[in-house]
């Protein structure tokens, strides 16, 4: 699945491609995905109006015109590819977008999702921040100030494992099951441990261990899976830098302890007996 820095990644490569510029046709090619497509309300907020602006709350793509927002969420195996042909070339195409400028159209937006589990959403300006999708998120964590504190605070008397806590998107968002693994190996957190066991100075150690983790892995390009790609159909590449996660039985990088893994919460878990404490 898509995590935060894939999506990162995809949200400033679009950006790269859109902003300034307009959608001035949208065809698409089934009426739902996860849920119900709003064409009419697509084309009547996007459709021909200048994109003001791309942006990335938690996991959603976020398409911003002076009438509202297209909000795009890639599920489990979706993506946004770049191509100069009005058909796109991918198999599982929902949607394609036309992109233009003053001088004509540059080329297609094509959404690409083999198993329908993403969406394709809008919302007026002033509704964005009360969205069902959008009204509940957590903090981003690359962006928030005293993250530590507000971590420790949420995580007073939950009973939850700590790595349960860090994907539960209302606590922070965009902290996926491999970045889960990798933030906890890196602030030397057992991942099963109750979340209000965790002491004050452990949040600081965590919160700095996300922001690097994904700081990380924005900068090499997001992480590599048979799904994900970037917009011009080329993969990330952080695959190559991590620590515990799918190295079940190797040696750890710090302490040549052999991986081990779990399951918490019915995702695999990976971590180091020696240490993660």
């Amino acid at each position: 699945m898509p995590e935060l820095p894939e999506v990162e990644c995809l949200t400033r490569a679009v950006r790269s491609v859109i902003l300034g510029k307009k959608l001035d046709e949208m065809v698409f090619h089934r009426p739902d995905l996860r849920w119900p497509i709003p064409m009419q309300d697509l084309r009547e907020l996007i459709a021909g109006k200048t994109i003001l602006s791309v942006e990335r709350r938690s996991k959603y793509l976020l398409i911003e015109t002076e009438s509202g927002y297209a909000i795009i969420h890639l599920g489990m195996t979706g993506n946004m590819l770049f191509s100069p042909e009005a058909t796109g070339r991918w198999n599982h195409t929902h949607a394609s977008f036309r992109v233009i400028d003053d001088s004509g159209p540059v080329g297609y937006l094509h959404y690409v999702d083999p198993r329908r589990f993403g969406c394709i959403l809008c919302s007026s300006r002033d509704a964005l921040s009360q969205h069902p999708l959008i009204r509940n998120l957590g903090p981003e964590p690359l962006e928030t100030e005293g993250l530590d504190e507000i971590l420790y605070q949420r995580s007073r008397g939950k009973t939850v494992a700590v790595k349960n806590f860090l994907m539960d998107a209302h606590n922070v968002v965009g902290v996926g099951n491999i970045y889960a693994n990798e933030s906890l190996f890196l602030a030397g957190v057992k991942p099963s441990r109750k979340a209000s066991a965790v002491k004050r100075e452990e949040w600081t150690k965590i919160s700095g261990a996300i922001k690097s983790v994904l700081t990380a892995a924005i900068q090499a390009g997001g992480t590599t899976f048979r799904d994900y790609k970037h917009v011009d159909g080329e993969p990330g590449y952080f695959e190559l830098s991590l620590s515990v996660y799918g190295r079940d039985g190797d040696p750890c990088l710090r302490c040549k302890t052999g991986i081990s893994s779990s399951r918490i919460g019915g995702r695999a878990t990976y971590f180091c007996r020696r240490c993660q404490r």
